[in-house]
């Protein structure tokens, strides 16, 4: 049987600096499609993630700035009903960042964002979400660096309108996939 059609497929890379330079403004985000499809009937799913982030770099290990997140599902269930999700997200991150060597470097992030979703039109909710991620950059040339994650260790609580629920998530994969991408620094005058 045929589960995924398109598992992480196309783009998911996670463009996150690893390589702290003093006075230095980072450029990264995330990008991802996904597509499943079980095998035999109509049944499908659809999902687009953009997460661009930015950041000041005021010394050579630590980063602080804005990352902002969307995200879109499209799927069909066995009878055939469509059901859409759409979640926005917004907050500060903070970075810590060691280099190991002139190439390689270790960090940790945390984002700490607002989140609001829908789902239909019926559903829709507003909470918070923290991330933690570790990853090890690579320098390249020019203020570019390749960027390995492993993981990361999060929690959301969300408040549903006009009810007296709560979604909860808890996740920890470390491990369970590895990411990569490409970040850029860019020098400020002094």
């Amino acid at each position: 049987m045929k589960k995924v059609l398109f598992s992480l497929c196309f783009l998911t890379f996670s463009m996150a600096g690893a390589f702290a330079q003093q006075n230095t403004v980072l450029v990264y985000g995330t990008l991802g499609l996904e597509s499943q499809k079980l095998s035999g009937s109509s049944v499908k799913s659809n999902t687009f993630n953009f997460s661009p982030a930015v950041g000041y770099q005021w010394d050579d290990h630590w980063t602080g700035g804005l990352v902002l997140g969307t995200s879109s599902t499209k799927s069909t269930n066995a009878s055939g009903a469509d059901l859409k999700t759409s979640q926005f997200t917004i907050g500060p991150f903070v970075r810590y960042a060691w280099a190991l060597s002139d190439i390689f470097a270790v960090y940790g992030q945390f984002n700490a964002t607002y989140l609001s979703g829908k789902q239909d039109a019926d559903t829709r909710y507003n909470g918070f979400q923290g991330v933690f991620f570790p990853a090890i950059g690579v320098n390249m040339k020019n203020g570019f660096a390749l960027n390995f994650g492993f993981g990361n260790l999060s929690y959301s609580t969300a408040k549903v309108k006009n009810s007296s629920s709560n979604l909860n998530d808890f996740k920890l994969t470390f491990g369970d996939g590895v990411n990569f991408g490409i970040s850029k620094n860019f020098g400020l005058k002094k």
